[in-house]
C-alpha cells in the first residue's frame, strides 16, 4: 500500500513527556499515532520528551504502526535537536506546526527527503489560512494537510474556539478545499470535548461533510468514534456495489447515465462509489 493510500481516519496525539501514555498508545487502534514534542510538553521537559519519543520509535510494540512526531516550530530553539533525534531513527513522519508557506516544507525536507515518508503540516494561524493554497501546492501526494483550530482562534484573538462557527469554520473549509485542490489528504481539527460523545460525533460528521479524510484526536476514547464514522457503513458499501454493477451494465449498452432507485447516476457518482468500495477494502485489509 503506497503512502497516499494509507488510512487516516484517526490521528491520536500523545504527549512526548509522558512515558506511561506513550506505552499505552501502542494498544490504541488509531490509524496514526502522533508523539507530541510541541504544545503538550513544557520547555523544562523538552529534552526528556525527545529521548522518550526516540526510544518509542525504536520499540517493537509500534511495529507496523504509522508513527508521526510533531516537532517544535522552525523558529523555536528546539527544532534542530528535535529533527536530529528523529532522523537518527528515521522510521516516522514529521508534523510541522504553524505551517504557513512552501519555504517551511522545503526546510523540513532538508532533514527528511531521504526517508520518503509523508510530511504533515498544520495550518493554525491567520497567515497560514491566507496562504493555504500555496502551501498545499508545495506538498506531495503522500503528505497531509491539517487544521489546528485552537491555535487559529488564539491567533485571531477570538473569545471562543468553536470550529462550526464564524471565521474558524471558514478557515476549516479553506484548509480542506486547498488539500483537495492539490490532491492531498486533510486531517480535521481536534475536538476539545472529551466526554460528551454527542458533541464529538457532531463535530466529526461536520468534518466528513466538508471533505476531510480523518480526525485528529486528543483522547483514546475519541479514536474509536472517529474510526467508526470515517468507515463506510455496510449499507453504503452494498449500495455502492449495486451502483457499480448497474454502471457496468449501462456501459455494455453504450449508456453514459442510468437510473438507480429513481436517481440519476453518471460518472461523478460512479467515482464516489468507487472511493467508498476502495476505502472499505483498505479498512478490511487492515483489520
Amino acid at each position: 500500500m503506497s503512502h497516499h493510500q494509507r488510512l487516516h481516519r484517526s490521528a491520536l496525539f500523545v504527549p512526548g513527556s509522558e512515558q506511561r501514555r506513550i506505552e499505552k498508545s501502542a494498544g490504541i487502534p488509531a490509524d496514526l499515532i502522533i508523539f507530541d514534542l510541541e504544545d503538550a510538553v513544557s520547555p523544562a521537559k523538552k529534552s526528556t520528551a525527545r529521548q522518550l519519543v526516540a526510544d518509542a520509535l525504536k520499540a517493537s510494540e509500534f511495529e507496523g504502526q504509522q508513527l508521526v512526531v510533531r516537532v517544535n516550530g522552525l523558529s523555536s530553539p528546539w527544532f534542530n535537536e528535535d529533527m536530529a533525534a528523529i532522523t537518527e531513527v528515521g522510521n516516522c513522519s514529521v508534523m510541522l506546526p504553524k505551517f504557513e508557506s512552501p519555504d517551511d516544507i522545503a526546510e523540513l525536507r532538508k532533514f527528511t527527503e531521504k526517508d520518503g515518508l509523508p510530511l504533515l503540516g498544520i495550518i493554525e494561524t491567520a497567515l497560514g489560512v491566507l496562504t493555504v493554497a500555496e502551501a498545499a501546492k508545495s506538498l506531495s501526494k503522500s503528505d497531509i494537510l491539517c487544521f489546528g483550530h485552537a491555535d487559529f482562534a488564539a491567533d485571531m484573538e477570538l473569545d471562543h474556539a468553536d470550529p462550526s462557527q464564524g471565521v474558524i469554520h471558514h478557515a476549516r473549509c479553506q484548509v480542506v478545499l486547498a488539500a483537495r485542490a492539490y490532491g492531498v489528504s486533510a486531517l480535521d481539527n481536534v475536538c476539545l470535548e472529551v466526554r460528551d460523545e454527542a458533541v464529538l460525533r457532531e463535530d466529526i460528521l461536520l468534518g466528513i461533510s466538508l471533505g476531510y479524510s480523518g480526525k485528529m484526536c486528543i483522547h483514546p476514547r475519541q479514536v474509536e468514534i472517529a474510526n467508526v464514522l470515517y468507515t463506510p457503513s455496510d449499507e453504503q458499501v452494498s449500495n455502492a456495489k449495486e451502483i457499480l454493477e448497474g454502471w457496468a451494465e449501462a456501459q455494455k449498452q453504450g449508456l453514459g447515465v442510468f437510473a438507480h432507485k429513481n436517481k440519476m447516476v453518471d460518472l461523478p457518482v460512479i467515482l464516489a462509489q468507487e472511493r467508498i468500495v476502495a476505502r472499505a477494502e483498505m479498512i478490511a485489509a487492515k483489520s
